[in-house]
């Protein structure tokens, strides 16, 4: 309290305040007192979310850093995924088949960034495995919040070059090739942002708020 030269009160109610934001524990009884809680990831997301909620966040702004992240994600992970995490990838790229959304390029678009998802699971580095799946999160909500047009058949030939880019990934990580699965991912990343850019949509979005 002399360090921050307040009363008791004050850091009390402070306390209470970090505690119902999950950000520290209090104890009470001998021994006692407040440490730094844990914080889960989804809570930390919550967190940059409400950060970015007041200013508007493109998907220009997105990409920018989607073309610097995934790409290196994508090498990092090449000699780490074992068989399970491909199995996850290749149930992802058969959930995008272009049969099961009869239209809704929503959900397509949606379901295409669980296959991005497990590489970040799977990621070794835990800072890049963080902002992979922040950057996703974001891009998601722009998705599910703001209304996309695309010419439908533009989205569909879209989606296809998506399907033959996971797979493309899916073989450089089968023959453990960093290097193949950087430039997969590069281009990968500039198709989306092509086709991203170019659909029927607003400039800007602000992120949808939400409270949990």
């Amino acid at each position: 309290m002399k360090t921050y030269r307040v009363s008791k009160g004050t850091m009390r109610e402070a306390l209470k305040s970090l505690e119902v934001r999950g950000l520290v524990n209090i104890k009470t009884g001998p021994g006692g007192g407040a440490s730094v809680a844990r914080v889960s990831a989804e809570k930390t997301n919550e967190l940059l979310w409400n950060c970015f909620f007041s200013r508007n966040v493109s998907l220009e702004n997105i990409y920018a850093v989607r073309k610097l992240v995934e790409p290196e994600l994508a090498a990092s992970v090449a000699e780490h995924l074992d068989e399970a995490d491909l199995q996850l990838m290749e149930q992802s790229v058969g959930h995008c088949s272009l049969q099961g959304f009869q239209g809704n390029d929503r959900a397509q678009r949606i379901q295409e960034l669980d296959f991005h998802l497990v590489m970040a699971d799977s990621c070794p580095n835990p800072v890049l495995a963080f902002f992979t799946k922040f950057i996703l999160s974001l891009l998601a909500r722009i998705i599910i919040h703001e209304e996309l047009n695309p010419d439908p058949d533009t989205s569909a030939q879209h989606s296809q070059q998506g399907l033959d880019y996971h797979q493309a990934l899916l073989l450089a990580f089968r023959e453990r090739n960093p290097q193949k699965a950087r430039q997969v991912m590069i281009e990968h990343m500039e198709s989306a942002e092509s086709f991203m850019l170019n659909i029927n949509r607003p400039k800007t979005s602000k992120l949808i708020h939400s409270h949990h």
